[in-house]
């Protein structure tokens, strides 16, 4: 499953197969750049900007705790700033992993059985900021941004440190 989500490329960003297929990158307008941005929030500070354009695809990999199998969770860049979740793809239910669809706020999630493993699609849910706590696992949590760029989370900040991934730039996004 994972394998041939990252065979699929294209300018440089991953797109997932079908949901982002048709989400194509909205130009912004004169003078309004989004960034893409993990901040540590213990210290208060920027570790990674990068330049995104709304419907830009962001995925996080790490590998599940508990079932030390690979998971991918896919963001995409909100138009008016903010992230908003894609899906989530996995091989082997796990600790916090769903086990079908759910209802999120006023989203459904639609939960699909592959030949490869399962996928969740969250339909572009709005999330804003996503805060996670970096990990020393092996592989570690990568992000795979829109340039191409694999950034693994450890290298922007120490284990255990609390980081919030999120955008600046849009009138949804971080000031």
């Amino acid at each position: 499953m994972l394998a041939r989500r990252r065979a699929v490329r294209a300018g440089g960003g991953v797109l997932a197969a079908g949901l982002l297929g048709g989400l194509a990158a909205v130009p912004q307008p004169a003078g309004r750049q989004l960034r893409f941005v993990v901040a540590d929030a213990d210290r208060g500070r920027v570790v990674l900007s990068a330049p995104v354009a709304a419907g830009a695809p962001v995925t996080l990999r790490y590998t599940h705790s508990v079932s030390k199998r690979p998971v991918e969770e896919e963001f995409s860049v909100g138009a008016e700033g903010g992230l908003r979740m894609q899906e989530m793809r996995f091989d082997t239910f796990g600790a916090n992993l769903p086990a079908g669809s759910e209802r999120i706020g006023s989203t459904r999630t639609t939960f699909l059985r592959e030949r490869d493993g399962y996928r969740v699609l969250h339909h572009g849910r709005p999330l804003g900021r996503v805060g996670l706590m970096v990990n020393s696992s092996r592989s570690g949590q990568v992000l795979l941004l829109p340039d191409g760029r694999r950034v693994r989370l450890l290298d922007l900040a120490e284990y255990g440190t609390r980081v919030e991934l999120g955008v600046e730039g849009g009138p949804g996004a971080w000031p």
